[in-house]
Formats: structure tokens, C-alpha cells, sequence
């Protein structure tokens, strides 16, 4: 697997950090894990082209999330630069609930042209991908948060907590994980409930047994603060701050997208 940072920051416009987005490519396939204002372009900075993405992933609804989704959508339907293969939009059910009703604010402006689309409910069911399988687990944030874990075969596992406050749900996805991603949106000291601070973080990779942590999510206070050394005390594996264009490989150490 190998994942690149789109946009490590929030809801709060910072020029250093992009709202979230991530770039995972997992088996066969290549999967957009959360889509937050700005992603598009990203997306085609990285070197990814949107129309061939295979599967959209959102964590929960809030707008730094699912932001430009309503733009990624409305950009398949064009006739010349359209897309023409499959996709599937996955999430908890109460965030596809959301997106139903995104198609009543847009009308046909979202409705798939020239390709079909799948929403995918991973409260009923795990995403069986092409080499992969993603389970949704839920967390403490709102009623829609869903944590990832994304199980490649062949034995190599990507966690992925979404926003969340210190929970027993983040544990369960990253179990044995060789990297979890974990939000730190606030610095050490400076705790806000439904999310968590660098030490939070390390606690749970530490107890889920993870392998490495990759610390994302970063309000802009955070980029005053080393958020490494909290997170390092309560966490005997790697630690990693995400910075956009970052580019993680399992199994290899983290580098930055040409």
C-alpha cells in the first residue's frame, strides 16, 4: 500500500496544510479517503487523475470532509473530460443519508453520466476491493464517524481514525495495523472534546499494537508545537507529522510527492 497526503490540515485555511484528503493506493485499486475542500486539484498535483479513482471514502460528514465531493461528482459528468468507469462512495449510513440529500440541493447536476455509481454502506457490510477488504468502525465524533482499516492481501494493514476522541473504536481498527493515521488536531495541553491531542494518539497506537503512526489533522496552532515527542512518550513505534505531498509506503520510510 502506499499513501500519499493530499491535505493534512482542517476545517481552519492554513497555506501550509490542505483540508483532508488522502491518496491510498490499496491492491489493484486507487481510493480517495476523505474529500475536503481543494482535493481535486490536489488530486492532479499529486499526479492522480479523479476520473480513474475506484472508490471514495469519507470518515463523516463535516465539511472539511466531504467538502468538495458535490465538485468531484459534478466534474464526472462532463461529456468530453467525464468519467466513464465505475465508482463507489463509501461511508457510514447516516453519512450516505447525507449525500441523498446533497442529490436534492444539486439535483441532476450529481446524478452519474456516462458512468454508474455505487453507495456503499459500511455499516451493513465490508468494501471487498480488488486485492483489499476496508471495514468501517465506529468512533467518537458525531453520529457518522467510522474509523478505517484497509487489509490488503498479502498481509499489510493501513488504519485510518477519522476525527475522533480517544475511543475503544480507534483501538479496533488499529489492531496489529502497520501504520495508523490519527488525528492530533490540537496541540499537547490544549484538548478539545471529539478529537485528540499527540499523546491520545500515541496512547491507542501503543495499545492497538500498531507498527508506525502517521500524525495528521493539524489545526494551525499545531504548526507552533512539535507534536512528535508527546505522541513518542506513550508510543514505542515510529512516529510521523504528515506535511501535504507526503508520500508513506508500508514498510518503507515516509517520503514527499515529486
Amino acid at each position: 500500500m502506499e499513501l500519499t497526503v493530499l491535505g493534512s490540515g482542517t476545517a481552519a485555511p492554513n497555506p501550509r496544510r490542505g483540508a483532508p484528503g488522502y491518496l491510498l493506493r490499496a491492491g489493484e485499486e486507487q481510493l480517495l479517503l476523505e474529500c475536503g475542500a481543494g482535493t481535486v486539484d490536489r488530486l492532479l498535483r499529486a499526479g492522480a487523475d479523479p476520473r480513474r479513482l475506484d472508490r471514495v471514502i469519507i470518515t463523516h460528514h463535516h465539511p472539511d470532509h466531504i467538502g468538495e465531493i458535490a465538485h468531484l461528482l459534478f466534474s464526472f459528468r462532463r461529456p468530453v473530460h467525464g468519467r466513464r468507469l465505475p465508482l463507489t462512495v463509501a461511508g457510514s449510513a447516516p453519512l450516505l443519508s447525507v449525500l441523498a440529500r446533497l442529490g436534492e440541493v444539486y439535483g441532476r447536476s450529481l446524478q452519474p453520466r456516462g458512468y454508474t455509481l455505487d453507495l456503499h454502506d459500511l455499516d451493513a457490510a465490508p468494501l471487498e476491493g480488488r486485492g483489499y477488504r476496508l471495514l468501517g468502525v465506529p468512533v467518537d465524533h458525531i453520529d457518522s464517524s467510522r474509523a478505517l482499516r484497509i487489509e490488503e492481501e498479502g498481509g499489510g494493514v493501513l488504519a485510518f481514525s477519522g476525527d475522533t476522541d480517544a475511543c475503544e473504536g480507534v483501538v479496533e481498527a488499529a489492531r496489529g495495523a502497520d501504520l495508523l493515521v490519527a488525528e492530533a488536531s490540537f496541540p499537547e495541553g490544549f484538548k478539545k472534546k471529539g478529537h485528540l491531542v499527540p499523546s491520545e494518539a500515541g496512547h491507542l497506537a501503543q495499545r492497538a499494537g500498531a507498527r508506525r503512526l502517521l500524525l495528521s489533522h493539524f489545526y494551525p496552532e499545531c504548526d507552533e508545537h512539535d507534536p512528535i515527542p508527546p505522541a513518542r512518550a506513550r508510543f514505542g513505534g515510529e512516529v510521523v507529522a504528515a506535511e501535504d505531498g507526503m508520500i508513506i509506503r508500508l514498510n518503507a520510510p515516509p517520503g514527499r510527492a515529486p
